[in-house]
């Protein structure tokens, strides 16, 4: 089977006082489409930094991919340009990030919240979007879907917003 996701020798550093810090070196892997790969280390080993290079959210932190490849279902991700990757980020491939309430934006609910990326890349009407997250409330087993999509981040438990 074609990998879905196939990231070779990929480096990425970090540029700051002076000097570059590598925070990743040579990381290699890939994903089969309905595969499911957790990346496992300590602290600092860069796995949330190998997340983020993958979808190109890198410069906000001053990191860049200094060698490597990141193929997206056949597509050089470093090779796109900015509007070709915001096309893919979302709506192809995503990230939930590790700590929900700064991942969260605590002045819309948390149904906008879920609907936001159906509705941002033409996934779904409203109503549409309204139904898909309701179910996917449901799915993980949120009680209360039509509540709790209503509410805001702080209302709900911290498993919860996880």
């Amino acid at each position: 089977m074609t990998a879905l996701l196939s990231v070779r020798d990929l480096s990425i550093a970090f540029d700051g006082r002076g000097r570059t810090l590598t925070a990743v070196d040579g990381a290699s892997f890939e994903i089969a489409p309905g595969e499911i790969l957790g990346l496992v280390g300590e602290s600092g080993s860069g796995k949330s930094v190998t997340a983020l290079a993958i979808l190109r959210l890198l410069a906000a932190g001053g990191g860049r991919v200094t060698a490597g490849s990141i193929r997206f279902d056949g597509e050089e991700l470093l090779r796109l340009d900015d509007e070709a990757m915001r096309r893919v980020r979302g709506k192809s491939i995503g990230m939930i990030f590790q700590e929900p309430m700064t991942s969260l934006n605590p002045l819309k609910s948390i149904g906008a919240q879920i609907a936001e990326p159906l509705l941002a890349h033409g996934l779904a009407s409203r109503a549409a979007a309204r139904e898909r997250t309701l179910e996917m409330l449901a799915r993980v087993g949120i009680p209360d879907p039509p509540s709790r999509a209503a509410s805001f981040p702080h209302e709900l438990s911290g498993g919860m917003r996880q």
